[in-house]
């Protein structure tokens, strides 16, 4: 008897330490699934290599000894190749040359923070062995290793992220749709989506940690984006997927090949960039322009898209035996050269209220606005204009014991660059540090009636955007933010008349200095037939500086969902 009270009250221990154990592990994956902590560190990257390395390869953009135009690594595309000649390329491919570690630290020397290779591009070959095809590195190749294991193993030595490119078209897989066209965009078929998924499952479970999932091309339905979606964040709840899994799937939207949007964005964003326009991977008869000109058009195009809140993914194409082309080499160097010293302007910031100046631009970081300076003043005095606050101080980044002097006029603040300060050969970076917040008003602010009221309207509300798509070429800007700025000459405390359409506004909320007020037609009075409107009363506004005015979606589940509203007046007074 006693010996069953025993083996009870261990019993009874046991089971509460798994309770104990399991809200232990299911607290840790709460903490290990916050989505805004793992894309916070993702944005904070700005920098990350992309390659584009396989089969194509080998023939380098010459097929039949003519020179294919179009991007080198689709040239069983470009030149119609046969699948039966294209699959006998594997047979050449051994890259002895090839060494992952060599890459990594490469990556780690040019500032970038991580890599993305194409783990199967179009032409359905991968560089990973896989169980659902003989068609891989591992099986069809002399090399018999696995290219996506070595480099991923490399990445974690070196203290790199890791994430792989998978292409939802295959030309190899007998299943797909016959190749129609180089625009790939076909649909997929319900067999090839279970190809896809199957291999998808063999790189989130093969490879440790996959920090993006970078998908390209197809047109997959609503349903099949989001059972990739599902499978990617139930494996790896951590791995991003980008936004070309189409349908409002992905964590963040991806630009359009070597394009930075002219519009703002609302949501976490990418431009992917080659080396070169004409082509990815590697191409023989390539023309490479000085390696200067190259290194000073990559730097700004990578403070033009980090300056606009977007992070820069730069590739280069291996040749076939595995080396890095040396131009391609050079320019990295350059650029990590350039990062070694300005990384601070670069790495970790946010978007700056600052508008777009003549001279260059802007970026932030904790009580520091960072000043790229692109084009010198004649003058040496730089202006940024609307910027009305006391610097504590500015220097140049590169000698910080330099101490520029600074002057709050009509214009703005003016900054005396002086002679004293060595140009740096691409770009000069300077520093402001200030201690209080500091005033900006920005160009577009709304200006007051005769009777001190303000009317915001859909005309005149800066427009933050999303990308969004079902295939490559459907994608289109869409509105999922809106701001109005008023400046800080109005009443402290204010009546806000919100007149739209009915139904409208319904699950919008309006924030104001940051706080919010929910938008509903529940708490709104009818004025006709399709009008509505809600009052907002007693809203503090500030009497010393700007005012910021925001509309949004009050559900940020799908942060791509379009602002389509028909009809909007806001009236303060």
């Amino acid at each position: 008897m006693a010996t069953k009270r025993v083996v009870y009250i261990l019993l009874i221990g046991f089971f509460f330490m798994l309770v104990v154990s399991c809200n232990d592990n299911k607290s840790r994956q709460a903490e290990k699934f916050n989505y805004n902590e793992v894309i916070k560190n993702w944005q904070d990257q700005k920098f990350s290599m992309f390659i584009h390395w396989g089969i194509y390869s080998i023939p380098a953009g010459v097929w039949n000894g003519e020179k294919v135009q179009g991007y080198s690594e689709q040239i069983k595309g470009h030149a119609r190749i046969q699948s039966e000649d294209y699959r006998k390329l594997a047979a050449q491919f051994n890259p002895d040359k090839w060494n992952a570690d060599s890459v990594a630290l490469l990556a780690k020397e040019s500032g970038m923070k991580s890599i993305i290779i194409t783990a199967k591009h179009h032409d359905g070959f991968c560089l990973f062995g896989s169980e659902f095809t003989q068609f891989d590195v591992v099986d069809a190749t002399p090399y018999k290793k696995d290219i996506i294991k070595e480099l991923s193993d490399a990445c974690k030595r070196h203290g790199l992220q890791f994430g792989v490119y998978f292409s939802l078209i295959d030309w190899d897989y007998h299943e797909a749709l016959p190749f129609t066209s180089v625009r790939n965009s076909d649909s997929i078929p319900p067999l090839h989506h279970e190809y896809n998924l199957n291999q998808i499952r063999e790189l989130l479970t093969n490879y440790g940690e996959i920090s993006e999932f970078w998908f390209d091309m197809g047109a997959p339905t609503p349903e099949q984006s989001k059972e990739m979606a599902d499978l990617i964040k139930k494996i790896q709840p951590n791995c991003l997927v980008s936004g070309r899994i189409w349908n409002d799937q992905g964590d963040f939207v991806v630009m359009g090949d070597n394009y930075k949007p002219e519009f703002k964005m609302g949501v976490p964003w990418q431009t992917p960039a080659s080396m070169f326009d004409e082509t990815w991977s590697y191409r023989s008869w390539q023309e490479r322009p000085n390696a200067d000109e190259k290194i000073q058009e990559k730097i700004n195009d990578l403070i033009n898209i980090v300056s606009s809140g977007g992070n820069y993914l730069l590739n280069i194409g291996p040749k076939a035996d595995g080396t890095i082309v040396p131009f391609e080499r050079q320019v990295l160097a350059g650029v990590g050269k350039w990062l070694n010293t300005n990384g601070e302007a670069i790495y970790g910031t946010n978007v700056s209220a600052i508008a777009h100046q003549d001279w260059g631009s802007v970026t932030a970081k904790d009580n520091r606005l960072y000043l790229h300076i692109l084009n010198f003043p004649e003058n040496n005095i730089l202006v940024i204009n609307g910027l009305r606050t006391n610097i504590k101080n500015a220097y140049p980044i590169t000698d910080k014991d330099i101490t520029l002097k600074t002057l709050t006029s009509e214009k703005g603040l003016e900054i005396d660059l002086t002679d004293k300060i060595n140009r740096d050969k691409y770009v000069t970076v300077i520093a402001l540090e200030y201690e209080d917040e500091w005033i900006y008003s920005p160009p577009n602010q709304i200006i007051p009636n005769e009777d001190s009221t303000f009317i915001l309207l859909l005309d005149n509300a800066e427009e933050y955007h999303s990308y969004s798509g079902h295939d490559y070429y459907s994608t289109k800007p869409t509105i999922v933010k809106m701001m109005w700025y008023l400046p800080g000459n109005t009443k402290e405390v204010c009546e806000i008349d919100i007149i739209s359409s009915d139904q409208s506004t319904e699950s919008l909320k309006l924030s104001i200095n940051n706080k919010e007020y929910l938008l509903s037609a529940q708490n709104s009075d009818k004025l006709n037939q399709n009008k509505i409107r809600q009052t907002i009363n007693k809203v503090n506004f500030y009497s010393d500086k700007t005012n910021t005015i925001e509309l949004s979606w009050e559900d940020k589940t799908n942060p791509h969902k379009w602002l389509n509203i028909e009809d909007l007046k806001i009236i303060i007074k």
